[in-house]
Formats: structure tokens, sequence, C-alpha cells
């Protein structure tokens, strides 16, 4: 009984940290963590501009399959106000995006009709989208038109994802924003 008492003295004289060991692993872990934070950054931005381009890319196989299903023209243009109920397409710029950045939102609507099928609002801040002045549109056989082929996501400029569009309307993507 007198041993069991003298070694838990012991274990409990030892069992705390001192405050140097405490202020080394705080070093330790802030030097890790300002190694991994650069990085973080790098992912989420990469993600967040994965999604958006996800969402882009939906609402191309949206309008492609809904002009092939009516037999008709389905077009994708850019909407400054594609959240409100009159939406419509423009080429306007806005105190966030340029006149050519879809980055302020898009629409997918009958061509004829202009009933919308899909609304896209703006994207984040950050996020610019080169695609030009003028809508993408898909005719009843599912082709795309032959004067767009290429939308480039990026977010300030770096990490850029090219979007491409065949004049047979297939959808492919270059993460590098080069040459389709």
């Amino acid at each position: 009984m007198r041993l069991l008492r003298s070694t838990m003295r012991v274990f409990a004289r030892d069992s705390g940290m001192t405050l140097i060991e405490a202020m080394v692993t705080l070093a330790i872990m802030c030097i890790l963590l300002s190694l991994a934070l650069p990085s973080m950054r790098t992912f989420v931005i990469q993600n967040r501009l994965s999604a958006e381009t996800s969402q882009f890319i939906a609402a191309l196989t949206l309008a492609r399959s809904e002009a092939i299903q009516r037999g008709r023209a389905v077009l994708i243009c850019r909407s400054i106000d594609a959240d409100s109920a009159d939406a419509v397409c423009s080429t306007a710029a806005t105190g966030k995006h340029a006149a050519g950045d879809w980055g302020a939102g898009w629409l997918v609507m009958v061509g004829d009709s202009r009933k919308i099928l899909l609304r896209q609002g703006a994207l984040d801040d950050n996020t610019r989208v080169n695609a030009g002045k003028r809508p993408i549109t898909y005719n009843g056989t599912g082709n795309a038109s032959s004067s767009f082929t290429k939308v480039v996501f990026s977010h300030n400029d770096e990490f850029a994802r090219a979007v491409c569009i065949a004049s047979s309307g297939r959808v492919s993507i270059k993460l590098d924003g080069g040459e389709c």
C-alpha cells in the first residue's frame, strides 16, 4: 500500500505541462498553420470556381437537351437581373461586372417564346466569366451556334478554367484556361 502511494505522488507531480512546453507546442502549431493557410485559400477558391463552372455546364446541358426535346432554338444569355421576375438578356455593365462578364448571371430560355427555363444570379464578386456579349444558341438538333466556342471562368484573373463548346454542342473543360 505504501509503494502505491509513493508511485501516485510521483505521477501526480510529473503529469502536468510546464509553461515552456506549452509555448513550444503553441509555436509549432503556429508555424504549421502559417504553412497550411495559403494552400487552404487556394483549395477554397478552386472548389468555388469548380462549382460555378459546373453550374454553367449544367445550364448548357439543359439548354441543349431542351432544344432537342422541343425541336427549336434554346439560348443562354447574360443577364444582370436574372433573379427578378421580369429578367431579360442584357449586355450592360454593372457596378461589379463588365459588359462581357457573365458573372452577373445568365438565363436559359426558349428562343421564340422567351420562356425562361433556368435563372442563375450573380456569382461571387471575385469571379470573372469572360464570354463576350452574344448569347449561346442551341438549335433543334442540339448543335451550338458556331460564333461561340469558349467561356473562361477565373478568380481575379487567376485559376482559369475554360469551358469549350463545340459546334456539335459537346462541352469540355480546360483547367488551365487554354485554347479549345
